[in-house]
């Protein structure tokens, strides 16, 4: 037998019957009985619900047929009158298959004792015919219209059962969705607690007075909550640099001082919470100390990617630099913020950090690798783009 039709082939009908989940199914009773009606009705020694794809038939019930077929419960093509049913998605009416040029030369005449067939389809509410409620008899035989309306009143009965169990995977699908949402809610709460206490501890150890310490840690509690707003908003998939760098900028007001330059690009959920912190604490720097302090100072960012080896991670090389703010001296010792910038940057990116405390302001520069949750257009690339 040559290749399948098209019909047969068709990638949406395939896909439809697929999701059904009864290709290769157990047997049911539920199908077993509407087989059994059906042999009772219409006196005809076989039933089937035959579910048909481009290769073969699957026997989801079947009633009276004997041998091999019987207990593999499929055929090939070679040996199937319902995929003509699929095919034609009508009714099959056969009354002595030895004599009918449609089936007269299919092997399931010698092999399977099939003289007379009546097929009716069945089919998704899609429109989808996935497969045969059929009677086969043993002889030649005139199929009555009675017995035409009774298969198809039983076809709509299986086609309520097949409905039935999509309707209980559908259900069962969304139920192990939602527990795997609550797990990953779970470990994205945990982390962001830890991260939190980390914080707390750092900022303990680095403040002075019980004073200070408050006025510190709640902008960065805040700073991990803008970011995790944003991630929200984005269902948790990614978010863009550029997103973070104006969710810390933007409340200060002079966003006018403030360029970028760079390719756009997201960040992985995972990692979009630490470049946040990086950001916010060069921001409140810049506004206590640096270049936001003072009306004539600006702040120019810009930043480039490097493919990696590897696919989707790719070196962010980022720069920040400030000017026209107070003169400033190098610190005699380092802050918690660049403490903490360098800390995410070097032991959780694996990366470098460095500041420079030049006369006309900082210039911090950093370089890590990130993971990059869409690959950015060849054109995102070009770091002469300029846009807030």
């Amino acid at each position: 037998m040559g290749p399948a039709p098209d019909s047969l082939r068709n990638p949406e009908r395939l896909a439809a019957l697929a999701d059904t989940h009864l290709p290769d199914s157990a047997a049911e009773e539920a199908f077993d009985r509407l087989t059994r009606m059906v042999t009772r009705l219409l006196g005809a020694p076989v039933s089937l619900v035959s579910l048909v794809d481009d290769r073969r038939q699957f026997f989801k019930s079947q009633q009276g047929l004997r041998g091999a077929a019987s207990e593999a419960r499929q055929t090939p093509l070679s040996h199937s009158f319902c995929q003509h049913v699929v095919i034609e998605q009508a009714p099959l009416i056969v009354t002595d298959a030895e004599n009918d040029p449609r089936v007269c030369e299919n092997l399931a005449i010698p092999d399977l004792g099939v003289k007379a067939y009546l097929g009716v389809p069945l089919t998704l509410p899609s429109g989808h015919v996935i497969g045969s409620l059929c009677a086969i008899d043993t002889v030649p035989r005139q199929w009555s219209e009675t017995d035409l309306k009774n298969l198809s009143d039983v076809a709509e009965i299986v086609l309520s059962e097949i409905g039935l169990r999509r309707e209980i995977a559908k259900r069962r699908k969304a139920e192990d969705s939602q527990e795997l949402l609550i797990a990953e809610l779970h470990h994205r709460v945990k982390n962001t607690l830890s991260t939190v206490q980390a914080l707390i501890q750092l900022n303990l150890r680095s403040s002075p007075t019980l004073a200070v310490f408050r006025g510190t840690i709640g902008g960065r509690i805040e700073s991990l909550a803008k970011t995790h707003t944003l991630l929200t908003s984005k269902r948790w998939h990614a978010i863009a640099f550029r997103d973070i760098l104006n969710s810390e900028l933007d409340p200060y007001q002079q966003t006018e001082r403030v360029s970028f330059s760079g390719p756009d690009f997201d960040l992985e959920a995972e990692i979009a919470t630490s470049v946040g912190m990086v950001i916010h604490e060069l921001t409140t720097n810049a506004a206590k100390y640096g270049a936001l302090s003072a009306p004539s100072g600006t702040i120019e960012v810009h930043w480039s990617l490097e493919a990696m080896a590897g696919g989707a991670d790719a070196r962010l090389n980022l720069s920040w630099r400030e000017r026209g703010g107070p003169q400033i001296q190098p610190p005699d010792e380092k802050g918690f913020g660049s403490t903490l910038i360098e800390r995410l940057i070097g032991r959780q990116f694996g990366g470098t950090a460095k500041f420079e405390f030049a006369p006309e302001g900082l210039l911090f520069r950093a370089a890590f690798p990130v993971p990059i949750a869409a690959e950015p257009a060849d054109e995102a690339f070009n770091p002469g783009r300029t846009k807030r």
